[in-house]
Parts: C-alpha cells; structure tokens; sequence
C-alpha cells in the first residue's frame, strides 16, 4: 500500500527525531510518503490536501495535527509567526476553527476513498498547552467516531497527568533551540535538563520518543487495516 503521513513538524522530523522511518522500517512492503511541514496548523493541512495527498493517489493517510493549533491558542506571544508564516488569521486556531478544519480536511480524504488514520498528538512543556491540546483533540476524536475512522490517542499514551509549569513560549524559546536547528545532536541532554520524557523541548521527539511513536503507530495501523 502506499501511505502519505500528513502532519506538522513532528511528522516532517527534521527538527528532533523522525517517527516515520521507523514506522516504515517496521512495516516492509509498504510505500510510506513523509508530507510533513514545520508548523503547520489544521487549516494549513487542509489547504495542502490536494497537492500533498491526492495528487499521490494513495491507498490511505495517516493525519496528526494539532499542536500549532494548542500553541497558537495557548502562547499569545507567538501568534504573530502563525499570523504570518502559516497566514493563519489573527495568528490564532480557536477549538471551533480547528473543529471545522479537520471536519473538512477528513471529509475531503473520505469522498477521495481513502483509507484514513488519524493520531490524537501530545505536548508535555506546560498545562496550558496540554489543556488546549486536550481540547482540541477531543474535538478530533468525535470528528473520527463520526466518520469511523480508526484514532490513536498518543496523548493519552505518552503524557502524564501532572505536567509541570514552565515559562510562556516566546522568540527565545526557539532561539534557545537554534543549534538544534543548524544539526546539533544533543537531545538526550536538552530532554534531561528540561524534564521532559518523550521530547526534550516539550514538542519534539528525541530518538527514544521517535520509537516511543513508532511502538504505538505501528500495532494500531496493523489492527486497523493496514
């Protein structure tokens, strides 16, 4: 089968880990197509969807978006980049908007007949994000139970409950991150400094955090059809 992964920067995996290729490595005989991009929102999947999905003609897509959206919600001080960068309007993905977007980026890929999957994302930087995060993914998985299609909740798997209070995400909270950007490899050590588990920013994955994904896309693809 030939599958596109259409997601943010989690998916694409050039800013930390990358899940896809372990997924890949685990499920020979099948072509997967990484259509991940850094930063993007709902909105942005669905506006990409002809070009970066149906334009492959898969036989399925595996979705998971959502984390832009919380942040966007959740850390005013960043809006200007989702405003801009992402042209999101207003910077902002309110639980209404985003409700909508997967609505109609899901409906889209069911009328092509495409197989779909879609995983419920996680953050673990503070309890603001988490709690928009919550909330928007809750908003996903009645979308799927609607449609019936299969979701993966890796929130629920990989966060705890008592997510600890760390600063508002601002400018710095990327410029801090740079020398990972430009191909520095300390990840284990940045997870470790920070508290996190699976990631060692709060958002993306470290190598064990990419397995950690990997471990649980690959049982619920398997169980649900692929």
């Amino acid at each position: 089968m030939k599958i596109v992964f259409l997601g943010d920067s989690l998916t694409q995996g050039t800013f930390g880990v990358g899940y896809v290729d372990r997924v890949a490595a685990a499920l020979p005989g099948h072509r997967f197509i990484n259509e991940g991009v850094n930063g993007d929102t709902s909105l942005n999947l669905y506006r990409r969807v002809e070009k970066d999905v149906l334009a492959y003609r898969p036989d399925g897509v595996f979705v998971m978006v959502g984390v832009n959206d919380a942040l966007s919600l959740s850390e005013p001080a960043i809006r200007t980049y989702y405003r801009f960068a992402k042209r999101v309007p207003g910077g902002l993905v309110s639980p209404i908007a985003f409700r909508e977007n997967m609505r109609a980026l899901l409906g889209k890929l069911a009328h092509a007949g495409l197989m779909i999957w879609v995983a419920l994302p996680p953050l673990e930087y503070r309890p603001a994000q988490v709690a928009a995060l919550r909330e928007l993914n809750a908003y996903a998985g009645q979308i799927c139970a609607e449609l019936d299609i299969p979701a993966l909740d890796l929130m629920a798997a990989l966060v705890s409950a008592d997510v600890p209070e760390r600063p508002p995400v601002s400018r710095r909270f990327y410029l801090r991150s740079l020398p990972v950007m430009l191909g520095g490899r300390q990840f284990d050590r940045l997870r470790d400094e920070g508290g996190f588990t699976y990631s060692f920013d709060g958002i993306h994955l470290t190598a064990d955090g990419a397995q950690r994904f990997a471990d649980n896309i690959v049982p619920f693809l398997r169980a649900n059809g692929l």
